[in-house]
């Protein structure tokens, strides 16, 4: 993948770690929500750390998809498991 893709991926894979499912799926909900160039409050940009710094991509659509990818497979990949 993309440089771009692979800094969200581990961005993310660090940022989830030891978190509940309900707390990375919020975190992902975040994140993409900063991504497509919603505007975040300080604290939802606190919680997205490292991830935070992501958020000028939003500002280049052609890079949007590469930065989603890992987030929207997390995403998917726990809705299932939040109601279980």
């Amino acid at each position: 993948g993309c440089a771009i893709s692979q800094a969200s991926a581990d961005i993310m894979a660090d940022l989830i770690t030891g978190e509940t499912v309900e707390e990375a799926r919020r975190l992902a909900g975040l994140f993409l929500a900063m991504i497509r160039g919603e505007q975040l409050s300080e604290e939802d940009l606190e919680d997205l750390d490292e991830a935070a710094q992501l958020q000028d991509i939003s500002h280049m659509p052609a890079r949007v998809k590469c930065a989603e990818l890992a987030w929207r497979t997390l995403d998917g990949m726990l809705e299932g498991q939040a109601s279980q």
